[in-house]
This record gives C-alpha cells, sequence and structure tokens, in this order.
C-alpha cells in the first residue's frame, strides 16, 4: 500500500493562481512529496489522476466523473492497480451554492456520510478577494470521529490540511479521492 494511504495527516498544496490546468502535490507534515496530480483544464467530463510522484509513471487512484457538465455529478474514485471501484462522491447541486456539500457513496451507491463546508462559500466565490477566505470542511460519517480538510492563509499557494482521527475505519484510498477532487473543483471556482 502507498505510503499516502496510511497516513492520519497531509497537506494538499496546489498554486493559487492557475491558467491551463491545477497542479497538486500530497506532502507529508514535514514537507516531503508523497503523490502528485496535473489536471488537465478545460475538460468536459472530469478524468483526474493521482501518482506516486511528479515524474507521473504510476498512477495510484483516478477519479473520473459519470457524466459531462453535470452540476450535481457523481465521481468514481477508483484503485489503478486493481481497477476496482472504491466508492464515489456525490455533489449536492444547488445546495453546493450555499455551502459545498458532497454524499459519501459506498460501491453499491449507497450514501454512508458526507463532507459539508464550514466556512461561508457565498463571501468566498463572490465577494473581492473572499477566495483568501480560507474554506474549512468536515466529514460526518455516523459512529466515527470527525475528519477535517482545513485551508492554511496563503494569498499564492493553496494549502489544505487533512485530518483523520487516529484508527479510523474510512478507506484511506478514497478520503484521498475525494481530498483531490473537492480542491480541484474548490480550485476552478475560485480562480
Amino acid at each position: 500500500m502507498h505510503p499516502l494511504f496510511e497516513m492520519d495527516q497531509y497537506l494538499i498544496q496546489e498554486k493559487f493562481w492557475r491558467f491551463f490546468g491545477g497542479k497538486f502535490w500530497f506532502k507529508d507534515m514535514e514537507g516531503n512529496i508523497v503523490a502528485y496530480c496535473k489536471q488537465k483544464r478545460f475538460r468536459l467530463k472530469e478524468d483526474i489522476f493521482l501518482y506516486s510522484d511528479e515524474s507521473c509513471t504510476t498512477a495510484l487512484l483516478n477519479i473520473k466523473a459519470r457524466n459531462i457538465i453535470d452540476f450535481s455529478a457523481t465521481y468514481d474514485i477508483i484503485d489503478v492497480s486493481s481497477g476496482e471501484i472504491l466508492g464515489s462522491a456525490k455533489r449536492k447541486g444547488l445546495k453546493s451554492l450555499l455551502k459545498d456539500s458532497w454524499k459519501l457513496l459506498d460501491v453499491n451507491g449507497n450514501q454512508y456520510g458526507e463532507m459539508i463546508e464550514d466556512s461561508n462559500a457565498l463571501v468566498r466565490r463572490f465577494v473581492p478577494f473572499g477566495q483568501w477566505i480560507p474554506a474549512r470542511y468536515h466529514m460526518e460519517i455516523p459512529g466515527t470521529a470527525e475528519i477535517t480538510l482545513n485551508q492554511l492563509f496563503n494569498p499564492f499557494i493553496r494549502r489544505t490540511v487533512v485530518t483523520i482521527p487516529q484508527g479510523h475505519q474510512i478507506d484511506r484510498r478514497v478520503l484521498v479521492g475525494i481530498a483531490l477532487l473537492n480542491a480541484a473543483i474548490e480550485g476552478r471556482q475560485s480562480s
């Protein structure tokens, strides 16, 4: 198993200003790169790959939209080595205008939790310089402690700290996929 899928805390770093697609570095808390994603811009149907490093030779995960341009899109998180669908995330369409909100789905399409934005999305998206307000999210999965995603303030480099309570039962590959998907979509809304 790749080291990223065993961590309880890591950073997702991306460039704040991006014009031709997103670049995401997954780092341990000491700043070492443990995974990398280069997202192509202007795609009608999301198809994001996470790689073990910047050489992009070993793919770990694939996050794939089921439909073309869908405001309430469902994205499958796929383990590239096995081809297995690990789970999915479904955006809660209009509700996500006020606060980003995602349904977490198991392999059979059953909802087992959700990821909810804690910050004010309207201000962050529509007020001048609102994109500088750090975003905060938490995952609610009944019977478990909360997982958090918290952006750190920096006007040039967007960094998000993902914190998973030790011993949490979530498949870390699914969590990494959801965190990457959220960073990609959040970045697109803010740029």
